[in-house]
Formats: C-alpha cells, sequence, structure tokens
C-alpha cells in the first residue's frame, strides 16, 4: 500500500512541477519548428484567435501538407484539433502519411534552451519544437 501512496505522490510533485513552470499565455503565440528533424521541414504557427497552421516539406523541401485548424489552450498545456503527429519520418519514402491529420492531440508548454516549446514524442524530450518567432497576431 505504502508503493501506491509514494506512486502517487512523485505523480503529484511532477504535475506540480509542471504546472509552475511560469509560461505566460502571449508568450505561446508564434512560429514553432522542430530542434532536431532531418527528415521534414516543419513549422506549426500558434495563432491568438484559437486557430494553429501547419506546414511540412519533405528533405528535397517539397510541399507535401499546409491547412488550417484550430486549438485550445487550458494552463500550460494546448489540444490541437485537426493534428498530423510529425515523428521525423521519411516522408519521400512514405508520402501519403501525411494525409493522417484526423487525430487531436494535448501536449503542454515548456522551455527549451530558454525558449517557449513543445514537445510531441512519446516520451520525454522526443520531438520537441522550439518558437522562433514570435506572433505579432
Amino acid at each position: 500500500m505504502k508503493i501506491s501512496w509514494m506512486k502517487l505522490l512523485i505523480y503529484s510533485l511532477f504535475l506540480f512541477i509542471i504546472s509552475c513552470q511560469g509560461i505566460d499565455q502571449n508568450e505561446v503565440y508564434g512560429k514553432y519548428s522542430p530542434v532536431s528533424y532531418k527528415n521534414t521541414f516543419d513549422t506549426l504557427i500558434i495563432k491568438k484567435e484559437g486557430k494553429y497552421r501547419r506546414v511540412i516539406y519533405d528533405k528535397k523541401k517539397i510541399k507535401l501538407l499546409g491547412y488550417e485548424s484550430v486549438y485550445k489552450l487550458d494552463g500550460n498545456s494546448i489540444n490541437f484539433d485537426s493534428f498530423y503527429f510529425n515523428l521525423d519520418k521519411d516522408l519521400v519514402a512514405f508520402p501519403n502519411d501525411v494525409k493522417d491529420v484526423d487525430m487531436t492531440f494535448t501536449t503542454y508548454f515548456e522551455k527549451i534552451d530558454g525558449n517557449v516549446g513543445l514537445c510531441f514524442g512519446y516520451h520525454e524530450g522526443e520531438n520537441c519544437y522550439k518558437k522562433v518567432i514570435t506572433s505579432s497576431k
């Protein structure tokens, strides 16, 4: 029984630390790009009016995807509708993968190298995007 309480305490502390990172809502708007992708060129633009824009190119710089959808902010987390889950797959070999944009995805904002960022991977610190341009709109 003590082990389950210990796990609950550790999990609660983890959530508390994440929620106290101090990222202001106005800091989240802008253009994001992947930190270390090799197979795709991806941009994610989070706009103030509850919309986001996504453009993805393969490694040959051929545009494979461009769309706009909506998101919802909740504290330090963001929920994207119609999201393409880009794990830097080789889209030259698998160009049809970009057609799968029918999922919703929730992640949270964090500081990456001093900048606001988001991570989308299965494990902590994987498939991260860092804000590169602040949005004026």
